[in-house]
């Protein structure tokens, strides 16, 4: 008789171990889930503008039209932001025209942290190469010193990334960049009136490696 009373008040030990350890499992993970949750709804939206598209090709020569690469990148660029957690719109994520003021608008509407427009350059100057970022020119002092440092982040992380020619950070009249309400900036990045780097920018690995420094810039950013 004791020897059943003591079995059966093991088994309801057990099964009350059970329940609790269930319970827990279950309230932790629902709380992991919930800041998961929260982050995605918290972390800053980043607005993604990929210059051109359609007829407005762009800079553009044989092998290559500007519209393209800026898309390419940028798409790519998207996949490494989201993989960091952050929240991307794109003003264009496929073949479309899409005015100045509208991309400027997007951002505006959706109340982003910072606009980063993604082109190629060109030159009359074949020999001209490198990468060179632009903020607005005559923007408010707050958006302006903002925008400069978001650009010197991210010009670093591309420099060292790619080991491409450092064309600067400059002042731009800008559409994109000058009717938005946040940190915006305008990367080139690179020169496809030049031979050897248009065969770089062409390069899906190379587009990647452009959009990783760009993320990574972004991430940097966002800490400091």
């Amino acid at each position: 008789m004791k020897r059943a009373k003591h079995l059966l008040f093991f088994s309801l030990a057990i099964l009350l171990s059970s329940c609790f350890q269930s319970k827990t499992t279950t309230s932790y993970t629902d709380l992991i889930k919930k800041k998961q949750l929260h982050a995605r709804h918290t972390m800053p939206i980043i607005v993604i503008d990929p210059g051109h598209g359609q007829f407005d090709l762009g800079t553009h020569n044989d092998v290559c039209e500007e519209k393209v690469l800026a898309l390419k990148t940028s798409l790519y660029l998207k996949n490494e932001l989201t993989k960091l957690g952050y929240r991307v719109v794109m003003t264009r994520a496929r073949d479309e025209f899409v005015t100045l003021k509208k991309r400027a608008q997007i951002a505006n509407d959706l109340k982003s942290q910072v606009l980063v427009s993604i082109h190629y350059n060109a030159a009359h100057n074949k020999e001209a190469n490198g990468i060179e970022i632009f903020y607005a020119k005559n923007a408010k002092p707050w958006k302006q010193k903002r925008s400069k440092m978001l650009a010197q982040t991210i010009l670093r992380k591309m420099l060292v990334n790619t080991g491409a020619n450092s064309r600067g950070i400059k002042q731009g009249n800008l559409c994109v960049i000058r009717e938005t309400n946040m940190p915006s900036i305008l990367v080139e990045c690179g020169f496809i009136t030049n031979k050897e780097e248009c065969k770089k920018v062409i390069n899906p690995t190379y587009q990647r490696i452009l959009a990783h420094s760009i993320a990574l810039g972004l991430d940097e950013y966002f800490k400091l």
